[in-house]
């Protein structure tokens, strides 16, 4: 089986930048026989956008965003990279968000939606990998979802 070209783009900093890379993905899915997983995957890329323009890139059009998608056999990954000074992500995956906050949420999303979660020392990349979906499975990570 042929696998399509990986998915690249740039992005300004913008929220509606992402909902318009979105959009997209979701094409890209589709047309690539993904339909199973779009949920997934585009739950993941948003929060990986969003983290990206606002905590990253500080909300400024002018920085761009880099993502990547790519497809394998059984997996698909994501690649999201700001121009930001990163963050301790090792101390992030610590905390736990409480039912009133408003952020910090990102890290346990990705954590029931990807099978592995992998920063650059920096803290301003993210790849995140998560294992194709047969006949259209809808449960979470199994081995995240505890």
């Amino acid at each position: 089986m042929k696998y399509p070209a990986p998915l690249r783009f740039k992005m300004p900093s913008t929220l509606a930048a992402v909902d318009e890379s979105c959009l997209g993905v979701k094409t890209w899915l589709q047309d690539n026989g993904l339909e199973n997983d779009w949920f997934a995957v585009l739950l993941l890329l948003r929060e990986s956008l969003n983290n990206a323009v606002i905590h990253g890139n500080r909300n400024d059009p002018v920085l761009d965003v880099d993502c990547e998608l790519r497809r394998g056999r059984r997996w698909l990954s994501i690649s999201v990279a700001d121009s930001g000074a990163g963050f301790s992500w090792a101390r992030a995956k610590k905390h736990r968000a409480c039912c009133r906050d408003t952020c910090g949420r990102g890290l346990e999303i990705y954590q029931l939606y990807a099978d592995e979660v992998v920063f650059n020392r920096r803290g301003n990349r993210v790849l995140l990998r998560r294992q194709l979906r047969k006949g259209g499975e809808c449960a979470l990570n199994s081995n995240r979802a505890k």
